[in-house]
């Protein structure tokens, strides 16, 4: 058996004028396999032939399988794409002729736009033996495709989409510290904890966490080639917080941006977002008089500020139509959208817009206006929100804003007949502090010492 243990390739000094390269690099994708499919079927038809002849009629199923290949029957290496690469001259150093490259060029084509390859990828390459001319070429653009590139004539490239199962699995987390060491104790990644706080934001407020606090999440996990590659949408979830629960079901309908309501069967997310950005925290309150940390005495504060790294993407609250787009004295970079004839927002000390943002634009609900910053007078990356109702700033945590209409009649029993289906998933799932979690972790590892 080949050894198939992935090797690094030793960089070379790159043969070709960068130029010419790069346009040789826009085009590494569309194919059929072809000389892979030879050999598999060359071995595997001399196997058959010394088999059991009882044994022929059985399909047969290699192992060892990666990208569609038998892997006992190549030799894997890889490299990593590092700042400078161009794939031509890659390629070239692979041993394909410049008419091989310009060729690959063409059958890429509207099939992957090669200029999207990303630093720190691995490209994988794979040979008949060790040390000999590679035959293909393999890049993951993400865990639920890859493109194959044949590296003989035709050239060809393929881009393959991975089957993919979709597994139902539930979790749960008890707030000891911080949301975070709730979903970090319990295995849950930053996807979860996104798709939490999108779908329970209008009801749970997030800035004020409390220990004890709990939740109940069921959703989807996505398996590919026997390992998990992501998570799938939220289909349930629960938030509990000083015995009153806050719910969100997956039920989509004919408004394909409502897509989830609450226990009454109204719609989970609000009018209005209760906040425009996602983990951060609330630095300053609306005042009357606050002292200004920059002029360094006592006004009105009209707005809720929200400290946030550099550059975290500001979300509009609601929907509607901006109706300006700028830079002003102390504001700095800005924006104010205005989202009916009762109510405006407005965003400050911006870092930049998100393209295509300026006066006029019509945006959505959760959609990035803008990115976190320091401009104007500020003292530190936040973003100050304003909130105006009838021509008034007013504070909007305070605020009792207008909740948007529950389903009826039959859309109602539909949702209801969901939702009893979802609770009696999310009742399954038990509640486990740290002390649970690390007892439960040590008896696994004491069971896995006693039987390896």
């Amino acid at each position: 058996m080949e050894d198939t243990t992935p090797q690094q390739r030793k960089r070379f000094r790159p043969v070709l004028r960068r130029g010419w390269m790069m346009a040789g690099t826009a085009a590494l994708t569309a194919g059929i396999l072809i000389a892979p499919l030879r050999n598999e079927q060359t071995r595997e038809a001399a196997a058959l032939a010394l088999a059991d002849p009882a044994l022929s009629a059985l399909p047969v199923q290699p192992v060892n399988t990666r990208w569609g290949f038998s892997m006992d029957a190549f030799h894997l290496f890889e490299d990593q794409l590092q700042r400078g690469d161009v794939l031509g001259t890659v390629l070239i150093e692979q041993g394909v002729s410049a008419e091989g490259v310009q060729q690959i060029v063409r059958n890429t084509q509207d099939v992957f736009n090669v200029n999207t390859m990303r630093l720190g990828k691995m490209l994988y390459f794979l040979t008949p033996m060790a040390g000999e001319t590679p035959e293909f070429m393999i890049y993951e653009p993400s865990a639920y495709e890859y493109i194959r590139f044949e590296l003989n004539p035709p050239y060809t490239v393929q881009r393959i989409q991975r089957e993919v199962q979709v597994e139902r699995v539930s979790a749960s987390g008890v707030l000891e510290t911080s949301f975070w060491q709730a979903m970090t104790d319990n295995g849950l990644n930053d996807a979860i904890a996104d798709g939490l706080i999108d779908v329970l934001a209008t009801q749970v407020d997030f800035y004020r966490q409390r220990k004890g606090d709990r939740f109940k999440v069921v959703y989807e996990k996505h398996i590919a080639e026997g390992k998990e590659v992501g998570t799938g949408r939220i289909l349930a979830a629960v938030y509990e917080r000083e015995g009153e629960e806050f719910y969100a079901f997956y039920h989509p309908g004919q408004d394909s941006r409502v897509d989830y309501f609450d226990h009454s069967g109204r719609p989970a997310r609000k009018a209005f977002l209760k906040a425009p950005v996602k983990f951060s925290r609330i630095s300053s309150r609306y005042s009357h008089n606050r002292l200004h940390p920059v002029l360094g005495y006592n006004k009105a504060h009209y707005g809720t500020d929200y400290a946030a790294p550099y550059g975290t993407p500001i979300m509009a609250v609601a929907d509607g139509v901006v109706t300006e787009a700028g830079r002003k004295g102390g504001n700095g970079n800005y924006v104010k959208i205005r989202h009916d004839q009762t109510y405006e927002t407005q965003y400050l000390h911006m870092k930049g817009f998100a393209r295509g943002v300026q006066r006029g634009t019509r945006v959505v609900q959760g959609q990035t206006i803008g990115y976190v910053g320091s401009t104007g007078l500020a003292t530190g990356p936040h973003v100050c929100f304003r909130f105006w109702k009838n021509g008034r700033q007013v504070d909007h945590l305070r605020l009792n804003l207008p909740n948007p209409e529950p389903l009826k009649d039959d859309a109602l029993t539909a949702f209801e007949s969901k939702r009893d289906s979802l609770l009696l998933l999310l009742n399954e799932v038990s509640y486990r502090t740290q002390e649970e979690i690390y007892q439960q972790n040590s008896a696994e590892q004491v069971k896995n010492k006693v039987n390896p």
